[in-house]
């Protein structure tokens, strides 16, 4: 009797200042991938101070190209204050956005604007996609590490503020099971937490 041998875990967590390393979770072995940039501390500032009912939301199925207009319909709804840094905030979504879809071949993403209290996420997981791209722009970023035998994470370790991470979910294709698990990170005293969350849409049943 042959006994089926276990997926491989793809446990590699790749860093660097270059957004192209969001694109090689496509390779061997690679379950995670982190962009490492500075974000303008004058919008960091600005969200921080945003009261959170003017903090925008959106969940749209989009172009890259729409993200723009949709962001600012969506602070528009919002009633974000008009203001140099509410304009900078629209190119920053789109511009994350770009970099999504370019990194992971989507014509169409899914874009999602999220105000977030508690921990909603409290469990290590792997998400219901292909693939997930995170970017905290206030409070605590993401957690993630290394998943042991037991499905616990072994090492917990944290995506800094403003940095794009890009976690293979459930549905990535091949032999492959991703190694590396993810959660919502703890919050005290109310802490809002606001992150842009872009998932690729596959080509298929898309046109």
């Amino acid at each position: 009797m042959r006994i089926a041998a276990r997926p491989r875990a793809a446990t590699a967590i790749n860093q660097s200042f270059d957004p192209r390393v969001l694109g090689t979770i496509a390779m061997s072995g690679v379950g995670a991938a982190i962009w490492q940039r500075d974000v303008a501390p004058r919008l960091l500032k600005w969200l921080e101070e945003l009261p959170t009912d003017h903090l925008p939301r959106l969940r749209e199925r989009l172009r890259p190209k729409d993200a723009a207009a949709a962001v600012k319909a969506a602070c528009l709804t919002a009633r974000t204050p008009a203001s140099p840094e509410r304009d900078a905030f629209v190119v920053e979504v789109s511009d994350l956005v770009q970099v999504a879809a370019a990194q992971t071949g989507a014509v169409l993403v899914d874009l999602r604007l999220d105000s977030v209290f508690g921990q909603p996420c409290p469990k290590w997981h792997l998400d219901a996609v292909r693939a997930r791209f995170l970017c905290t722009l206030r409070g605590a970023g993401t957690e993630f590490g290394p998943a042991g035998s037991d499905g616990d994470v072994t090492a917990t370790h944290r995506v800094p503020l403003g940095c794009p991470a890009m976690f293979r979910g459930r549905d990535w294709p091949g032999e492959e099971v991703s190694g590396i698990l993810h959660r919502s990170p703890p919050t005290e005293n109310g802490q809002c937490r606001f992150l842009v969350v872009v998932d690729p849409v596959d080509p298929i049943g898309t046109c």
